[in-house]
């Protein structure tokens, strides 16, 4: 089972849609995917319109959460009832932390991947997730502000113990618009600081990634033809690729 996770700590930089159309995208392939949301601003839930009750804060108190079916292969696992944030300061300590996502999915079977939209705080939640994952994907858009927080996001997971820390898949460059000159300029910032650790694949901007949500489907599905289905299509296979390279096969 691959774990992987979407984080920086940034807002705004295509997190939520990079961890849709991942999923999406697997499991049509055939892969049983679980979706985790782990935002207390439920962008996930919000995508596919799904109640939020249920999720993740039910699953810290001791309960059971609902795993919402939205795809054939794909469940998702909504983010809880709202006070997911306040979950988040409720965990005692770095040990919870590192072994939390652990004991709560230690039943899950039958998964090929679980794929984690994370907040964009660095908090217990998050530092629980890093520490259970196998990967990280960190998007970043084409401004300086986000380029500065890969560089910080980096340092941050790179400064975790090492049992707590994930491998950095890629560095996946968002809403690039070529007609600009600061895409080109973040984009070369991006590669001269990280080198090969930048994915090759870019996720140009295009209309139809931002209309997908607003009627409740993937952009594979409302756009097949589009640069935004073309371009996850190819995040897909370069994934798959670098992990397979991660794993020695």
């Amino acid at each position: 089972m691959e774990k992987l996770a979407i984080f920086i700590a940034k807002g705004g930089t295509g997190k939520t849609t990079t961890a849709v159309s991942l999923a999406a995208g697997l499991s049509a392939d055939g892969q049983r995917v679980v979706l985790v949301d782990t935002d207390p601003q439920g962008g996930i839930s919000s995508y596919f319109s799904i109640e939020s009750t249920g999720g993740l804060t039910e699953l810290l108190d001791g309960k059971e959460a609902r795993l919402v079916r939205v795809r054939p292969n794909l469940v998702v696992i909504p983010s809880g009832n709202g006070s997911l944030g306040d979950q988040s300061l409720r965990l005692s300590g770095p040990i919870e932390q590192t072994d939390l996502f652990g004991r709560l999915f230690a039943e899950l079977h039958d998964t090929d991947f679980v794929i984690f939209d994370c907040s964009p705080l660095l908090n217990a939640i998050t530092q629980g997730v890093l520490a259970y994952a196998d990967h990280v994907l960190i998007p970043v858009s084409m401004d300086y502000l986000s380029a500065v927080t890969a560089v910080n996001t980096v340092n941050a997971i790179n400064s975790l113990p090492a049992e707590e820390r994930p491998k950095i898949l890629g560095i996946l460059p968002t809403f690039y618009d070529r007609r600009t000159k600061i895409s080109r300029v973040i984009l070369r910032m991006l590669k001269d600081h990280f080198g090969d650790l930048v994915m090759e694949t870019i996720i140009r901007t295009n209309t139809q990634i931002n209309e997908a949500p607003s009627f409740k489907k993937t952009i594979f599905e409302f756009a097949k033809f589009s640069y935004g289905s073309a371009d996850y299509s190819s995040l897909l296979d370069e994934v798959e690729l670098r992990l397979k390279k991660s794993s020695g096969k």
